[in-house]
C-alpha cells in the first residue's frame, strides 16, 4: 500500500498527478520513483496520454474508494478525445476490456497522430490560477491535444515546454513549475478560436456519444460548402481538389499536410464521409472549415440543404419560370434541375412539354390584354425581377394570386 498519493485536480493529466507524487515524496531520483510505484515493473507507460498500465497498478495499491480505473481513464486521460468517432458500441467495449486490464495502446492509438510529445504544453494565467488555488500548477489534460492551439478557457496560446533530454517521457516525472510562466499571448489566429471550441467539445462530449451515420450532416454540409463532385446529385461524393483547396486556403499548406497528406484520395474522403476515420482533429477541421459546431455530426436531425430549401421556396411562390431561369436563381445547370427535383420528391414546376405538358395544363385559354407603354415597361421590370421568360408566365402568376385571395375572402 501506499502511503499517500494525490489526488487529481479538475482535468489533471494522470502523468502529472504522479508528476507531483514524484515532488511531493521526496524522491532522489525518477527511478526512485518508479520502484515505489511500480516495483520492478518496467510496462507501466506514465507517459502516454491515454489510459496505461500505471493506472491500475496505482490504484492497487491504494484504499478502495479513493479513485476508480474509469474515473481516471475517463476525466484524467485523453481517452474521450481518441474514441470520440468509434461506433457507440465499440467504444464501450474498448473502456470494458480496458477495466479488465487490457492494454489498449498497441491496438488504439494509431487513432491519433500525436501520441509521442516531445513537449508538454500549459496555459500561462492557468498556471497563476492554479498555484493561487491549490497552491502549486498542474499539467491539464486537455492542453495536451497536440491541435489544440488556445486555452480553452483563458483563449491565450499556450506554451510548450519541450521535454529536456532524450529520455522517453514515461522515464521521468516532470512537475508544471510555477517558475515557467510568461506574458499570454492572446494574437489568435481567425480559426483558432473556433477550433479551440470544437476539440474541447470533443474532449469533453459524454464518452459514450458517437456521431450519427444516418443523419449524414457531414456530407450533407459538405454539399451547402459546394464541395461535392458536380455530377454527384445522388451520391454526394466529395471533390477532394476542392476539399484539399479549401482546407489549405483555411488553415495553411503545413498544418493540412500534416492531417490529411499532400492530397486527399478518395478512398479516404469516402472514409471520412462515413465516420470510418477515428482522428477528432481531422473532423475538427473540416467543421470549423464549415463554419459549423462539432454537435451537428452528432445531432438525430439533419441539417437543412441550402438548394431543396430554395427549390421548395421557388415551386411554393407560384411565379411561372422557365428552366434557364430557374437553374440560374438555384446557381445549377438547367439540366440538373429535373434530377435534383426528384431526388428532393419535388414536382417540376416549370413550363412542360410534350406529354408532360399536357398533364400540366388541363385547359388552355386565349386572352387578350391591352396595355398603355407605361405599364409595359412595369410588367417587363416585374418579369425580369422575377425571372420570368415570357407574358404568359406573368398572366399565369397574376390569375393564380387573385384566385387564391378570392378563396381567401370568402369568394366574396
Amino acid at each position: 500500500m501506499l502511503s499517500f498519493f494525490p489526488f487529481p485536480y479538475p482535468d489533471e493529466l494522470w502523468y502529472s498527478v504522479i508528476a507531483r507524487y514524484h515532488t511531493h515524496s521526496g524522491a532522489l531520483s525518477w527511478q526512485a520513483t518508479m520502484k515505489a510505484l511500480f516495483g520492478n515493473a518496467r510496462d507501466a507507460d506514465v507517459g502516454s496520454f491515454f489510459p496505461n498500465g500505471s493506472i491500475h497498478k496505482i490504484l492497487e495499491q491504494l484504499p478502495p474508494g479513493f479513485l476508480s480505473a474509469q474515473e481516471v481513464a475517463l476525466q484524467h486521460t485523453l481517452l474521450p478525445f481518441l474514441m470520440r468517432f468509434q461506433p457507440q458500441k465499440k467504444k464501450a467495449a474498448i473502456l470494458e476490456a480496458f477495466l479488465a486490464g487490457e492494454d489498449m495502446r498497441p491496438r488504439y492509438l494509431r487513432a491519433t497522430r500525436d501520441i509521442k510529445p516531445r513537449s508538454l504544453r500549459y496555459c500561462p494565467i492557468c498556471l497563476q490560477e492554479d498555484t493561487q488555488t491549490y497552491g502549486e500548477p498542474y499539467w491539464h489534460r486537455e492542453h495536451q491535444i497536440g491541435l489544440m492551439p488556445l486555452c480553452p478557457r483563458h483563449r491565450c496560446r499556450l506554451l510548450d515546454k519541450p521535454i529536456p533530454n532524450t529520455r522517453p517521457l514515461g522515464a521521468q516525472y516532470l512537475p508544471l513549475d510555477r517558475q515557467d510562466g510568461a506574458t499570454p499571448d492572446y494574437g489568435a489566429l481567425d480559426y483558432e478560436s473556433a477550433l479551440t471550441d470544437a476539440l474541447c467539445t470533443y474532449l469533453t462530449m459524454p464518452y459514450d456519444l458517437s456521431p450519427n451515420r444516418e443523419a449524414d450532416n457531414l456530407a450533407r454540409a459538405m454539399e451547402n460548402a459546394g464541395l461535392l463532385n458536380e455530377d454527384s446529385i445522388r451520391k454526394q461524393a466529395f471533390d477532394v481538389d476542392k476539399l484539399h483547396t479549401a482546407l489549405t486556403d483555411k488553415y495553411g499548406a503545413e498544418l493540412v499536410k500534416h492531417y490529411f497528406g499532400d492530397h486527399i484520395t478518395k478512398a479516404h474522403a469516402l472514409r471520412l464521409r462515413h465516420y470510418m476515420i477515428y482522428s477528432a482533429e481531422e473532423y475538427a477541421l473540416l467543421t470549423v472549415m464549415l463554419g459549423q459546431g462539432p454537435e451537428v455530426l452528432f445531432s438525430q436531425e439533419q441539417i437543412p440543404l441550402t438548394l431543396e430549401t430554395r427549390m421548395r421556396e421557388l415551386a411554393a411562390s407560384h411565379v411561372i419560370r422557365d428552366k434557364a431561369s430557374i437553374a440560374k436563381l438555384l446557381g445549377i445547370r438547367a439540366d440538373r434541375l429535373l434530377p435534383y427535383a426528384k431526388r428532393f420528391g419535388i414536382a417540376p414546376f416549370w413550363p412542360q412539354s410534350g406529354a408532360a405538358k399536357e398533364a400540366q395544363e388541363r385547359q388552355i385559354y386565349t386572352v387578350t390584354i391591352h396595355l398603355s407603354p407605361m405599364e409595359r415597361e412595369e410588367l417587363e421590370v416585374f418579369m425580369r425581377a422575377q425571372g420570368m421568360g415570357a407574358y404568359s408566365h406573368a398572366l399565369r402568376y397574376f390569375l393564380d394570386t387573385g384566385l387564391r385571395r378570392w378563396r381567401e375572402d370568402g369568394k366574396s
